[in-house]
């Protein structure tokens, strides 16, 4: 038997000045079977802060932000939380609602040399969203949450279904006897090419699976790629965190451990690349992995392809490792000749 899903949203707003709008969003959320996230509901740890709200963000269908006249309480770097949140997830792609509040409208309306620091960085905020909806005496909030959903094809949401639909036993034996499926968390990876022994890049994954039954085989990969520098007398391995690229796609895993996915590439500087130049842009490719499944205990490494688009085409061989110890001793015991050609890397 289908079981109905149910959908996320996350909430962005300043909260005090805020309450009776985030409260009618709630609503109306609820209305749609769309639960509402909202960070006063979570306590987030001291250590990982901005961490902590990036996952709700992630693990969210929607972004709903609402805002008012007040910029709100503001990082280390003078950027307030809720703009923040909404770069966030414009970043991840994350359908979003905007909602201009009356006392954004109204303080739109007024001369910038009236305005307090704070108000002018409300302006300048809203003023980046340009599909953002002004409430009005015909147009309430409750209309800007309907014509939004309404019709909606939630097909292309990930979405969550009832847990407990096997009990907690058949869902423990499950994951006991598929334990060589589960990926998600943390991974560090390098790719390198058969043809080209200077080519080398290593850096992280996050991977996010939904571990039950029905959703186990769709995961998310989040990466970013690094040029190195090698250190042959410490044997040490440096990552340039500047000259990077970031890339997310989406995979599938069969039974038998063939995962296959295509990303989309940001890279984020400009240089050469096999005597050519290459500027900073997105390009699209493709993995495809083996996961050892057979055996079915957990994994701590695994391996396949990659194929990356024009404009600085490459293919090679990508290796994942459950940490960054294991993925730097491999490189040393097994591909010294591509570290030592990387010595003075960039």
């Amino acid at each position: 038997m289908s079981q109905r899903k149910m959908y996320s949203a996350f909430i962005s707003s300043v909260y005090e000045s805020l309450r009776d709008e985030r409260s009618i969003v709630i609503d109306c959320l609820l209305d749609y079977s769309v639960f509402p996230v909202c960070m006063e509901h979570f306590t987030a740890s001291v250590n990982r802060q901005f961490k902590d709200i990036e996952e709700r963000i992630d693990e969210s269908d929607f972004f709903v932000l609402i805002l008012g006249a007040v910029y709100g309480s503001r990082d280390e770097n003078g950027v307030s939380w809720t703009e923040r949140e909404y770069k966030y997830a414009v970043e991840c792609g994350k359908p979003i609602i905007a909602i201009f509040c009356d006392e954004l409208v109204e303080l739109r309306k007024k001369d910038v040399n009236e305005l307090t620091e704070d108000e002018k960085c409300q302006l300048s905020f809203s003023n980046q969203i340009a599909f953002g909806r002004s409430v009005t005496e015909t147009m309430t909030i409750q209309k800007i949450m309907a014509q939004f959903f309404t019709g909606y094809d939630f097909s292309s949401c990930v979405g969550w279904s009832r847990a407990f639909v096997l009990g907690e036993r058949e869902i423990a034996e499950w994951r006991e006897a598929h334990k060589a499926w589960k990926l998600d968390g943390e991974w560090y990876h390098v790719h390198l090419s058969a043809d080209d022994d200077h080519y080398i890049r290593t850096g992280t994954i996050r991977i996010s699976q939904q571990f039950d039954p029905e959703h186990y085989k769709k995961l998310t990969f989040d990466g970013l790629n690094y040029n190195i520098r090698y250190n042959a007398e410490s044997k040490e391995i440096g990552e340039n965190l500047i000259k990077r690229t970031h890339w997310r796609g989406v995979y599938e895993i069969d039974d038998e451990g063939a995962m296959f996915g295509v990303f989309t590439a940001k890279r984020e500087f400009s240089g050469t690349f096999n005597e050519h130049k290459v500027d900073k842009g997105t390009r699209r490719g493709i993995h495809d992995f083996k996961i050892p499944v057979h055996d079915n205990v957990a994994v701590t490494c695994f391996e396949g392809e990659f194929h990356d688009e024009a404009p600085s085409p490459q293919i090679g061989v990508i290796y994942v490792f459950r940490t960054r110890q294991m993925r730097d001793d491999f490189l040393v015991q097994n591909f010294a000749e591509v570290l030592k050609n990387n010595q003075g890397g960039v």
